[in-house]
C-alpha cells in the first residue's frame, strides 16, 4: 500500500523522528515477530535478546520511502529493509545472498570490529543503503559498498540521521510492506 505524501519540517533530528513515525513506528512499539524469528532459525541463527527487541520496534516499518524521488513508479531513495525481505509479498532474490555473506564471510569482520557478537539485520539507508547488523549490547554497525571503514551507531534513529545529512526534502510518501498490511 502507498502511503500519500505529506510534509516534512525541522532539524534533521525531528524530520527522522517524523519519517520513522510515518513508517509506523511509536514509542513503545512491541510487535510479533513470529515470521521473523522463523526465517532466523530456518538459516541456523536463532535471533539474539537483541535482535528480537530490535525487531519488535521496528519490525514490519514501511520500507521504501520517496524523499527527494517524487515518482512513486520509479525506486525509492530510502530503504528500510529488515529480514526477511517481504516487499510486495515477493521474496527478494538476492535476500538469501545477502543473509549468507552477513551471517557468514562478512559476519567475522563486523564482529572483531564491535569486539562483540552480532547478528546481520538487513539494509536500511539512501540510495546505496547500508548493510546493517546489530550487536549482543544494541548497537548498530553499517557496512557500505563505498568505503572501508565500518560504522557504529547507538541506534537506528543515528543511523538514519546520518543517512541523511546530505538529502534536502521537506515531504515523504512510502510504500508499506504489503505482506505484512494488517498483521502485525
Amino acid at each position: 500500500m502507498t502511503k500519500e505524501r505529506i510534509p516534512i519540517s525541522g532539524d534533521l533530528k525531528s524530520k527522522v523522528k517524523q519519517l520513522m513515525e510515518y513508517a509506523g513506528w511509536q514509542e513503545g512499539r512491541k510487535v510479533d515477530i513470529s515470521i521473523a524469528e522463523k526465517y532466523y532459525a530456518a538459516h541456523g541463527v536463532p535471533m539474539m535478546k537483541t535482535t528480537q527487541r530490535f525487531y519488535r520496534k521496528y519490525f514490519g516499518l514501511c520500507c521504501e520511502w520517496y524523499l527527494a524521488q517524487k515518482k512513486l513508479k520509479w525506486a525509492a531513495d530510502f530503504e528500510f529493509a529488515l529480514f526477511p525481505y517481504l516487499v510486495n509479498g515477493i521474496k527478494n532474490h538476492l535476500e538469501e545472498a545477502y543473509f549468507r555473506d552477513m551471517s557468514g564471510c562478512e559476519l567475522a569482520e563486523i564482529e572483531q570490529a564491535a569486539g562483540q557478537k552480532c547478528q546481520p539485520i538487513g539494509h536500511i539507508g539512501y540510495y546505496y543503503p547500508a548493510e546493517v547488523w546489530i550487536s549482543e549490547y544494541g548497537k548498530l554497525y553499517a557496512k557500505y559498498e563505498y568505503q572501508d571503514e565500518i560504522e557504529c551507531f547507538p541506534d537506528v534513529f543515528a543511523l538514519i540521521e546520518r543517512e541523511l545529512r546530505q538529502c534536502k526534502f521537506d515531504s515523504a510518501a512510502m510504500k508499506t510492506v504489503e505482506a505484512l498490511d494488517g498483521k502485525i
